[in-house]
């Protein structure tokens, strides 16, 4: 089996165009053509990491940070962590992938385990990923109208949340007249022509936008198809960062906070805001989760569980929420058991690891 076959499943099941614009999630160095001999799954690499996998014969290592992260990244020398990472993958022939910001957004990812980790229940997405849909808006005659419908349902057009074969359809009359030179599929050269149509509305995931318009000039019966295609400003509630959920039960915020600790495996938690209320609307964002303090405000929740906090952070809610700072290690470690879950129970020709040599590096006392 090739490496390319599983990153081909992990992107089935965390797409790439759902990780966030700033962000580098995906291949980070290696051929994808070569035979996976086994998987390595980590939380950031390290050269102990890969010593790791070279040891126990994996030659696939997949990340939840990426490597190679920062724009200005120009050139590669082993004079740095980066540089030497990179330098001892390629020598020893290891491919290198990450899974970031896809599987913090997406179904069944980072967020999803960290509300299930705390027991939540009634999930949402916390920041609702953007700039996610299109509309095609297409004419075309009624006669044909149908097997275009067909076809276009076929490229991914028409879903919305749990409904396929979504469309809005408009009966009316289209009218042209064929130039010289033109081929009309109705209609003759020099004479206009009117003809019953339909409009057909369908939205789309945007990252489909070249299939959907190769499929309209491939199956409209017109030589010239006319289609328009709209930017929506609709939001994806199914995937993005954070979540908030509601617990079983009210909890005081001390009993809340050692739940979480005893649940998340908490050394330390820094937390602010009255501690004179109940529990029971939680927010919770791995990782470096301060962008979204406000959303947890407009949620609702009574605290906000998150990693990554600056000082000045902690005045945003104004005693209207406890806001509590777990550490981004701590937020998103977990994780790396979806990452082997997912590798481990799929593919069964190679054997797969979590890291044992990993360990957060940062010490309280």
């Amino acid at each position: 089996m090739k490496i390319k076959e599983v990153i081909q499943h992990l992107e089935r099941k965390f797409p790439l165009h759902w990780q966030e614009d700033f962000d580098n999630s995906g291949i980070q160095c290696g051929d994808k053509e070569r035979t996976v001999t086994g998987v390595m799954v980590c939380f950031d690499m390290s050269e102990k990491v890969l010593d790791e996998a070279i040891a126990k014969n994996c030659n696939m290592v997949i990340a939840h940070h990426p490597l190679i992260y920062r724009a200005d990244l120009k050139r590669i020398e082993p004079n740095n962590r980066i540089g030497k990472i990179l330098f001892k993958a390629i020598e020893n022939k290891l491919f290198l992938y990450s899974m970031h910001t896809n599987i913090d957004s997406g179904i069944g990812g980072g967020n999803d385990l960290f509300s299930e980790k705390l027991g939540l229940t009634d999930v949402k997405v916390l920041s609702p990923k953007k700039d996610m849909f299109k509309k095609l808006v297409v004419y075309v005659p009624f006669e044909q109208s149908n097997q275009l419908k067909e076809k276009l349902f076929e490229a991914g057009a028409g879903q919305i949340g749990k409904y396929e074969q979504c469309s809005y359809n408009v009966e009316g009359y289209g009218t042209f007249l064929p130039l010289e030179g033109s081929q009309p599929a109705i209609g003759n050269v020099g004479k206009i022509e009117e003809v019953k149509e339909e409009r057909v509305e369908m939205i789309f995931p945007a990252h489909l936008q070249s299939r959907i318009v190769k499929t309209v000039y491939a199956n409209h019966p017109y030589e010239e198809p006319a289609f328009d295609i709209f930017k929506l400003e609709n939001e994806d509630r199914s995937i993005g960062l954070g979540r908030v959920g509601v617990l079983p039960e009210p909890m005081e915020v001390a009993d809340f906070l050692q739940f979480a600790k005893e649940k998340l495996q908490l050394n330390v938690i820094k937390y602010s805001g009255k501690i004179d209320r109940k529990i029971r609307t939680v927010a919770v964002c791995g990782g470096g989760g301060s962008s979204y303090i406000k959303a947890a405000l407009q949620a609702n929740a009574d605290i906000y569980v998150t990693g990554d906090l600056k000082y000045h952070d902690f005045f945003i809610p104004e005693n209207k929420m406890i806001l509590a700072d777990i550490g981004h290690f701590e937020g998103e470690n977990f994780i790396r058991e979806i990452i082997y879950n997912e590798v481990s129970k799929n593919f069964t020709n190679f054997a797969s690891y979590i890291s044992e040599q990993e360990k957060l590096e940062i010490h309280f006392i």
